[in-house]
């Protein structure tokens, strides 16, 4: 499966775990967006970034804030690791060389 098959797999997980915890979803097909999954809930507003690996680039980082700022919405990053959600806020990440690590 590639990367980009394993992707979009992650984003519908995350859209339907979402919609099971009560927030309206509405996912991205656009590729190469800086936003995955807008959610809201109760007049809180997500804007997601879903992950296949625990390491991002900054420059998709700047783009989810980016994204996020426009809609009101909190950047959250978003990476399934052994069936379990793992979710980041931008402040949360560590500096790994080139990257960010989503810990």
């Amino acid at each position: 499966m590639s990367n980009k098959s394993k992707g979009i797999k992650k984003e519908w997980l995350l859209k339907r775990h979402l919609e099971d915890e009560g927030y309206l979803v509405i996912r991205s097909s656009a590729s190469k967006t800086g936003v995955d999954i807008l959610a809201g809930k109760n007049g809180r507003v997500l804007a997601f970034q879903v992950q296949t690996s625990d390491y991002i680039y900054p420059e998709k980082v700047r783009e989810l804030e980016r994204y996020a700022e426009a809609f009101g919405a909190e950047p959250v990053l978003a990476v399934r690791k052994n069936g379990k959600w793992i979710f980041a806020s931008p402040g949360d990440l560590k500096r790994s060389g080139r990257m960010f690590k989503i810990s």
